[in-house]
């Protein structure tokens, strides 16, 4: 009897100690588990004394292009570019080049390629190389990445859609010392001052562009006029380019997406390169893409000039995928054709444009011109260092911000159509919303099919 007593006020003791340990136990067993990183595993298995070397990489428009070189053992075979983590593997395209297992790569010769943003799901991913051992287990060995370019981590925002986008954090960490780049995406929705596309409508409340006088159904006179003559109707350049500007808007709207303008009225002025200004408006507000309306003129008086249709302006060192569908669905939708004109052009209604000698030599900083730099300001600037920006601060205008940028908008340049032209001038001016719903389409049809 007197053991039972002493055992039942042993246990009386230390079965709440006990009771309090498993509780103890279990709690941090849960917080392990709860705090457990769970790519841990798959950064395990990382070779810890051998990575690639990460040269270059920009973000243009919604690709990532990124450049690099490793050198692998010699048991190792096949190497293949992946993000990845214990339980999801993406392949990535690239150029690859190899002598004496030595690599040099890029994920594209074009500026416009490369890792699709928009297609990564949400996860934890790195960027790593996979190889296979040449052995006779076949294993599988994964090298990771560090960071040799002169650019430190990245943030990108999807494109909207469904009223939801990704965040993107690019963000060059280490695990167990060795280096590590990782791709985290959140789902989220776009921060305040964060847009989707910016349109730019050519000139604005200080500059109308090119005005002409509309007299009848067959003449009319063209060239640099303050008011029209009796019966006439005043057409402007900045009007035209404004009314598609603003029915783009609403179109990309409808669409789902968060459109920025430049300006919203003919009375406004909009600088370059000041904040918000026509070649920065993009870059401040992390936009995709940056479409800058205008329409055309040859100079030609009388509405006699042969020119017509539309021009898209392209950066160097792009594929057309996009400019041809802009191409198609403007002509198609706007009752227009590409241009007759030929000086420029590399593709059915696609053009590039670059510095010419006589415009290097007769510049006021030529050492900042080259024959392989795109001539037009909007498309060069807004690119960074995609399209070799050059505003530093050597002219009299504000420096670009976003010169030496490697997050970046695609621009497009468009002249839809030659004012000077009496067959195309009332389809310009008349047909807003065609022209409006080509680009809309364009935009959409290669978002889908990427």
């Amino acid at each position: 009897m007197k053991k039972r007593k002493k055992f039942a006020k042993i246990a009386k003791i230390v079965l709440p100690i006990l009771f309090t340990l498993i509780i103890v136990l279990v709690l941090f067993i849960g917080y392990k588990f709860i705090t457990k990183d769970p790519n841990k595993t798959f950064l395990e298995k990382l070779e810890m004394d051998t990575y690639a070397h990460i040269t270059n990489y920009a973000i243009y428009g919604i690709h990532m292009n990124i450049e690099g070189e490793f050198t692998l053992p010699d048991d190792v075979q096949n190497p293949k570019l992946l993000l990845a983590n214990d339980s999801t593997q993406i392949e990535i395209p690239w150029e690859l080049e190899e002598e004496n297992h030595t690599y040099t790569f890029k994920t594209s010769n074009f500026i416009n390629e490369g890792i699709n943003l928009e297609n990564i799901p949400v996860a934890d991913l790195y960027l790593v190389i996979e190889a296979e051992s040449t052995e006779n287990d076949k294993n599988l060995k994964y090298y990771s990445v560090e960071n040799h370019s002169k650019y430190e981590n990245m943030e990108y925002y999807t494109l909207t859609k469904n009223h939801k986008n990704n965040q993107i954090t690019m963000e060059w960490n280490t695990f167990e010392e060795c280096p590590t780049w990782r791709f985290q995406v959140k789902e989220t929705t776009l921060p305040e001052g964060v847009y989707d596309i910016t349109i730019d409508p050519g000139h604005d409340g200080t500059d109308p562009g090119k005005t002409i006088c509309l007299l009848s159904n067959d003449l009319y006179d063209a060239g640099d006029i303050s008011g029209c003559y009796q019966g006439g109707t005043k057409v402007e350049e900045r009007e035209i380019n404004l009314n598609v500007s603003l029915a783009l808007k609403q179109k990309l709207e409808n669409l789902g997406y968060k459109v920025a303008m430049t300006r919203t009225d003919n009375q406004s002025r909009v600088e370059i390169y000041e904040p918000m200004g026509s070649a920065t408006m993009a870059n401040d507000t992390k936009s995709k893409f940056s479409l800058a309306i205008h329409s055309n003129s040859s100079g030609v008086p009388g509405g006699d000039s042969t020119l017509s249709g539309l021009e898209v302006y392209v950066a160097g060192d792009i594929n057309f995928d996009l400019a041809e569908l802009f191409v198609n669905e403007i002509t198609s939708n706007a009752n227009t054709t590409p241009s007759t004109k030929i000086k420029y052009q590399v593709a059915n209604g696609i053009y590039q444009r670059f510095f010419t000698q006589e415009e290097i030599d007769n510049d006021d900083y030529p050492e900042t011109k080259s024959l392989d730099l795109i001539y037009y300001y909007y498309i060069r600037e807004v690119g960074g260092v995609s399209t070799h920006a050059i505003n530093n601060g050597y002219s009299e205008y504000h420096i670009n911000e976003h010169y030496n940028s490697n997050n970046t908008a695609e621009p497009y340049l468009f002249e839809l159509g030659y004012v000077d032209n009496l067959k195309e001038v009332n389809n310009l001016r008349d047909n807003a919303d065609g022209y409006a719903e080509g680009l809309a389409k364009a935009i959409q049809k290669y978002l889908e099919q990427e």
